[in-house]
């Protein structure tokens, strides 16, 4: 699994207009099926995987510039579209809808154009792709959100969506299933307002340290039920906080279970946040290999946005663009050459 990076956004709340939305479904369809017509369906997975793209194509296509809405109105409309289609399927959503996951896979196996062995994989891997931005990278966003956007040979790209409630902000991060190691990451980085990382186990950096938390919990980690504090020990490391209210019969069934690497750890059902991240910081102070608290944070307008940044929707510039690129789809070589030179003039500054 290969993470390609995050970014964060304001937690708005409600829905887009009612006249933007459906022209957001023609026209981010209409984009889409250009970019799969020209370049194939994993091609159009990997842009989405991108999060500066993926953000990209939410402006263009009118909604707000730095909204948390943008995740879901954005995948959103592209879901209506899509799955009325072939070529794709678009999965999840925010809510009841992410709580539909496991009812939209079967719906899809029982279609019978996949294989029940690779949306079985989809599905695994969406799991532990949840746990590892919800357990691995404690950064004070807790998910709400994922959309799984799928073909039928098994390839997909992920989304997930976390919100902190205290701060007020989201934070996207995607996934491409173009490497399966999970924990030793490809992020491009977290744009974001705020550094807010408190423990990182998803890095390479942290590699040393999650074989410790194995070690430790080898040698049974209820030996370490008498220290309260590691506030003494570890005064240089940043905001450590091992609360000595640790479940420690959760730590005796881990000892119990036996895990042989982490990801048998992560395997395990209920492991909570506060449990990995005591056993990280007992790893870092027996072994001496400290986990990663580094954010891998990076920085991150065409028809205007639903706020009016930055200026408010031309209803007919809209309308207008979504007929020229409905020409395109339908074949007419004119529109196609104007929209090639028009990007180029746009990247170069000057058309060739």
């Amino acid at each position: 699994m290969e993470n390609h990076g995050s970014s964060i956004m304001p937690l708005h709340y409600g829905h887009p207009p009612e006249y933007l939305y459906k022209r957001m479904i023609k026209l981010g369809g209409l984009i889409s099926d250009i970019i799969i017509g020209n370049y194939g369906e994993d091609f159009y997975l990997n842009r989405l995987a991108d999060p500066f793209w993926f953000h990209s194509l939410s402006l263009a296509i009118g909604f707000d510039w730095n909204s948390s809405g943008t995740t879901t109105a954005t995948l959103g409309a592209l879901k209506e579209y899509i799955n009325k289609g072939d070529s794709l399927k678009i999965l999840g959503g925010k809510g009841r809808h992410m709580g539909g996951i496991k009812e939209e896979f079967d719906s899809i196996e029982a279609e019978g154009n996949i294989p029940a062995g690779k949306i079985d994989r989809i599905r695994k891997d969406a799991k532990l792709i949840g746990r590892v931005d919800e357990k691995l990278l404690q950064d004070g966003f807790n998910l709400y959100m994922q959309f799984i956007i799928m073909d039928y040979h098994g390839n997909y790209t992920i989304v997930n969506q976390g919100m902190n409630s205290e701060s007020r902000l989201a934070r996207r991060y995607h996934w491409k299933n173009s490497n399966m190691d999970l924990y030793n990451d490809a992020r491009n980085g977290i744009s974001g307002f705020e550094n807010l990382i408190k423990l990182d186990l998803s890095t390479r950096k942290s590699e040393e340290n999650r074989s410790g938390i194995i070690d430790i919990i080898k040698d049974n980690p209820l030996k370490y039920s008498r220290q309260r504090s590691l506030d003494n020990f570890m005064e240089s490391a940043p905001a450590l906080d091992l609360n000595y209210r640790i479940d420690w019969n959760r730590m005796r069934e881990l000892y119990e279970y036996n895990p042989g690497t982490f990801q048998e750890l992560m395997a395990i059902p209920g492991l909570e946040k506060s449990t990995i991240r005591a056993l990280s910081y007992l790893s870092e102070i027996i072994y001496g290999d400290a986990p990663s608290f580094a954010d891998p944070v990076k920085y991150s307008f065409c028809l205007g946005g639903k706020d009016g940044v930055p200026k408010p929707v031309n209803v007919h510039d809209y309308d207008t663009v979504i007929n020229f690129y409905r020409e395109i789809l339908q074949g007419n070589r004119y529109y196609e050459e104007v929209s090639k030179r028009l990007a180029k003039i746009n990247h170069e500054g000057s058309p060739r």
